[in-house]
């Protein structure tokens, strides 16, 4: 048995004519024009859009963040672009901001590649930089597992109560995206996620940076957490939008983050179809 969601969603990938996508990769912001430059990627083919409200899940209220799944085909695989996420600072729960992801995890999707736009804590990381997540710190005060332990609808738990995190980032994966993401700048680091909206303040990101962290934003953990707890193999990215406040001169301005990031956001995106098609063999 499964939730209407994911009966819905189903539904809906039979009616594109597709079976259950091998991947799924979340575009965060500054991503969100990304996709429509690499449509035309050499071997692969836009099938269709299915967004959030079709299958019962909310909108995102968030800037650049359309709230839809677009789909691509490659012979007889495919693989699932999500436009856009949910946040906690948009008044959503952990579970509902998880829900994009994990409506199809249970799907039957096994393979999940998170992308986010967040400030660097290191001097040497520069806008347009790419890091790889190789650990997270869930510094939001919440958890998506909170509560009973999340089951399917047929009331058989999706995951044991007390997950092992000690591997949540995929190292075949990170090798993988390193690979295909080589002609630019990219680091491996711990991502500190924050409940936001405000930025860090200056004594923050000094903190942070303190405790090793190499970069903070507003999102990915909770779905980390709940696709781990699901058995999902996982990795994760950060492109560097900004330099954390206090460590320059510059304002921090979503918008004006949103542009630093779409000038290499089409270059992780094609990196990711090619990180796919090798690690996938599709």
């Amino acid at each position: 048995m499964l939730s209407a969601e994911t009966i819905s969603f189903q539904k809906k990938i039979s009616a594109l004519g597709l079976q259950i996508p091998r991947a799924q990769v979340v575009l965060g912001s500054g991503f969100g024009n990304a996709l429509e430059e690499a449509a035309n990627y050499p071997g692969w083919n836009l099938v269709g859009d299915i967004s959030f409200r079709d299958i019962g899940i909310v909108s995102s209220t968030a800037p650049d963040h359309a709230g839809k799944y677009r789909l691509f085909s490659r012979g007889n695989n495919s693989v699932i672009f999500q436009m856009g996420r949910l946040h906690g600072y948009e008044g959503n729960s952990p579970k509902a901001v998880t829900a994009p992801v994990m409506v199809p995890r249970l799907a039957g999707v096994e393979n999940f590649l998170l992308t986010n736009a967040a400030g660097g804590l290191m001097a040497e990381y520069r806008p347009g930089d790419v890091m790889i997540i190789r650990d997270h710190v869930n510094l939001t005060g919440q958890n998506p597992l909170s509560g009973e332990n999340p089951k399917r609808a047929d009331g058989q738990d999706i995951g044991p109560r007390f997950p092992d995190m000690s591997n949540a980032y995929d190292q075949a994966w990170r090798n993988r995206i390193r690979e295909e993401l080589k002609g630019m700048r990219v680091h491996e680091g711990t991502y500190l996620g924050v409940a936001g909206p405000s930025f860090e303040t200056p004594a923050e990101v000094s903190l942070f940076s303190r405790w090793g962290m190499q970069a903070v934003g507003m999102s990915t953990v909770w779905e980390t957490i709940a696709l781990c707890h699901s058995g999902a193999r996982v990795a994760g990215l950060s492109l560097i939008s900004n330099a954390g406040a206090g460590m320059s001169d510059e304002k921090l301005d979503h918008f004006v983050i949103l542009d630093t990031c779409r000038a290499a956001a089409a270059k992780i995106v094609r990196g990711l179809f090619s990180a796919m098609e090798k690690e996938l063999k599709l």
